[in-house]
């Protein structure tokens, strides 16, 4: 069957699978991967994330001895599917090109991510969800005897309709090797009934730094966290509009191995519902290409008058 257009749709989500914000951490391990989401896969093809979205596992070792570290990929459990996904049939479909490394302090491991789909239209329109977990081993390095280790998951669906060999689309120029900073914002006594220009008051600005070698298109959305793939963070209500934070611009072009700087507005409604609490909006910052997306969240927090 021919497809006018066929499109791999991967949206890149930081989130914490843990009760933290930011990076996912624990004991001494950090990494950025904590949710991907990919679309439409195909059957009989290999994807290789690095390949597809300059998308790699790195995970970094905090402590301040030496580590061993392993990654194993494992079948969710009940609690962890997410977004209507089944388990993955068979871990054998997604592959590491490396599981074992030993880190010393503030080292970083990575690893490729290959996800293969049998040739098997039993999966055709299917949806699939697998973790990762990247751990330490009990015992390694300065007479460590407590292991950790943290979960990363990966969703994933297959395309309805089998494509032909020349439109499987297992690489692109997409990538997702960019980061928005800062990923957390913190602004206190939010003003009711007016605009309140972030850059004017905090000194603070959005930055989306582009690391790839090729220039790339970035759109910014105001989210609230019910509407994102985000957690909510104890002491903070959910935004109740997210067009209450708007920014210069929404959409522009970032050239290779550069930073753009956007400003950030505020306006809530003077209204006493909205006085004195304590709000979190998600900033989703999209890379946009023909047939990758990916995307990443920084966090706002404000309190308002």
């Amino acid at each position: 069957m021919n497809r006018i257009e066929y499109s791999i749709k991967i949206v890149l989500i930081l989130v914490i699978i843990l009760t933290t914000s930011g990076p996912l951490t624990a004991g001494g391990l950090s990494t950025q991967l904590g949710e991907v989401v990919i679309e439409n896969l195909q059957v009989g093809h290999s994807y290789n994330l690095k390949q597809l979205a300059d998308l790699s596992l790195i995970v970094t070792s905090t402590s301040e001895f030496p580590v061993d570290l392993r990654m194993d990929v494992l079948q969710p459990s009940a609690s962890e599917l997410k977004q209507g996904a089944a388990a993955i049939p068979d871990t054998s479909w997604v592959r590491l090109s490396e599981n074992l490394f030993t880190l010393g302090a503030n080292e970083k491991a990575v690893s490729d991510i290959i996800i293969s789909i049998p040739d098997d239209d039993r999966f055709l329109g299917k949806k699939y969800q697998v973790m990762i977990w990247s751990h330490t081993l009990g015992g390694s390095g300065g007479g460590m005897s407590l292991a950790y280790g943290l979960k990363s998951r990966i969703i994933f669906t297959i395309d309805s309709i089998k494509a032909g060999n020349s439109e499987a689309g297992t690489s692109s120029n997409a990538s997702a090797n960019f980061a928005v900073m800062p990923q957390e914002i913190f602004l206190d006594k939010v003003a009711l009934g007016r605009i309140y220009d972030v850059e004017k008051e905090s000194s603070l600005v959005l930055t989306i730094t582009n690391r790839s070698q090729n220039e790339h298109t970035f759109r910014l959305q105001s989210q609230t966290v019910s509407n994102s793939l985000a957690l909510p963070t104890n002491g903070y209500e959910d935004a109740p509009d997210a067009s209450y934070l708007s920014f210069s611009e929404s959409e522009f072009s970032v050239p290779p191995s550069s930073t753009k700087s956007v400003r950030m507005f505020l306006e809530f409604p003077r209204k006493a519902e909205y006085s004195d609490k304590q709000y979190m909006f998600i900033i989703h910052a999209i890379a946009v290409s023909e047939k990758v997306t990916t995307g990443v969240y920084s966090r706002l927090y404000i309190s308002t008058l």
